[in-house]
C-alpha cells in the first residue's frame, strides 16, 4: 500500500438522494465500533480481538437550515434509499482546490438522516447552526459505506439562507431579551442486528424526547416560573430569524411546543456582566417546525 505525499482536504456539500446540504460548517465521522477482546486465563495480554458491532455515524453542522428542514422531518428524519454521499475536497499545492478527479467521498446507498439540534447566539458571527446525523446502513453483504478516492465532486458550495437569534413567544408573551437558543429534537435511532450481524441493514426511531433551552435576562420571568416545574398552558415558540428579511415576512423558522412543562434551570452572573437565566422546556407529544413563518410583533 502506497499513500503518496501529504494531502489536505476541506469539507464540501453533502448529497442525500435529491437533497443537497450546502453551507457546511463542520463534518465529522465516527465508526462506533464495539470490540470483543479475549484474554487467555493466566495472561494479562489480549490474544484475540474481533469486531462485534458497528454503528457508523456522520455528524454534520450546517447553516443551510431552511433547506434541510424543508426535506427532513423533525420527528421522523429522512430515509435515504439510493444515494448518501459525503464529500471531501482536495486542496491544491500552491493553489486553492484541485479541479481534477482527486477528491475523496464516503458513499452509501441506504441510511437515515436525523436532525439533532439547532442553536443560535446573540451577536454570533456565524449565525444559527443545525446539527444533523447521517447513519449509513448495510445493503446485502456490502459495508454501510465505502471510501472512494480519485473522485469528482457533485454540486458547488453556496449560501442559501442564513438564520440568527430570534425572539421567543412564551405563553403568549413576547420575550425580547433572548441571548441563546437551542432546540434538541431528541430522536433516538436503534440499529437492528441479529444472528451475528455486525453492521445493521435496518433500524427505526425508538424514542423522541424533544426539548428547548433558552437564556434570557429579564428576571421577571423567574418570578412567573418560580423554582419548580410548571405545566404549559398556551404553548412556547422559538424563532430563528432569517437574515435580510423583515419580521412580518414568511421567511423565518418557528419551532413550537403546544404542551409540556418548563423550569428555570440556572440563574448566574459574574462581576460586571448581566445576570443570565436559563429556561428548559420539555414537550409532550411531537415538536412542530414551520419553515417560512412570520415573526409576530412584540
Amino acid at each position: 500500500m502506497s499513500l503518496g505525499p501529504m494531502q489536505n482536504y476541506s469539507v464540501y456539500p453533502a448529497v442525500f438522494d435529491g437533497l443537497t446540504i450546502n453551507h457546511m460548517l463542520s463534518l465529522g465521522f465516527t465508526t462506533n465500533i464495539q470490540k470483543l477482546i479475549a484474554m487467555a486465563g493466566g495472561s494479562v495480554d489480549p490474544a484475540l480481538i474481533a469486531e462485534v458491532a458497528r454503528e457508523n455515524e456522520i455528524r454534520m453542522s450546517t447553516g443551510d437550515i431552511g433547506t434541510v428542514l424543508g426535506s427532513v422531518s423533525p420527528t421522523n428524519g429522512l430515509a435515504v434509499t439510493s444515494t448518501g454521499e459525503i464529500q471531501y475536497q482536495r486542496r491544491k499545492s500552491g493553489g486553492v482546490f484541485s479541479t481534477l478527479a482527486e477528491h475523496v467521498t464516503l458513499n452509501s446507498t441506504k441510511g437515515i438522516l436525523i436532525p439533532r439540534t439547532i442553536s443560535s447566539s446573540q451577536d454570533s458571527q456565524e449565525g444559527a447552526a443545525l446539527e444533523i446525523s447521517y447513519i449509513p446502513l448495510r445493503v446485502g453483504s456490502n459495508a454501510p459505506f465505502v471510501a472512494n478516492v480519485g473522485q469528482n465532486l457533485t454540486g458547488a458550495p453556496q449560501v442559501n439562507s442564513l438564520y440568527k437569534q430570534g425572539p421567543i413567544i412564551f405563553e403568549n408573551n413576547y420575550l425580547a431579551d433572548i441571548q441563546d437558543s437551542m432546540t434538541d429534537f431528541g430522536i433516538t435511532f436503534e440499529h437492528w442486528r441479529g444472528s451475528g450481524d455486525i453492521a445493521a441493514a435496518d433500524g427505526s426511531i425508538t424514542k423522541r424526547e424533544p426539548k428547548m433551552e433558552f437564556t434570557g435576562r429579564n428576571l421577571e420571568l423567574l418570578n412567573v416560573i418560580g423554582g419548580g416545574l410548571v405545566g404549559m398552558t398556551n404553548g412556547i415558540t422559538q424563532y430563528y430569524r432569517a437574515v435580510g428579511f423583515g419580521d412580518g415576512t414568511n421567511n423565518h423558522i418557528a419551532i413550537s411546543f403546544s404542551a409540556g412543562v418548563y423550569e428555570v434551570t440556572d440563574v448566574s452572573g459574574q462581576k460586571e456582566n448581566s445576570v443570565d437565566q436559563k429556561v428548559t422546556v420539555t414537550g409532550t407529544g411531537t415538536i412542530s417546525v414551520t419553515v417560512g413563518a412570520a415573526i409576530p410583533t412584540s
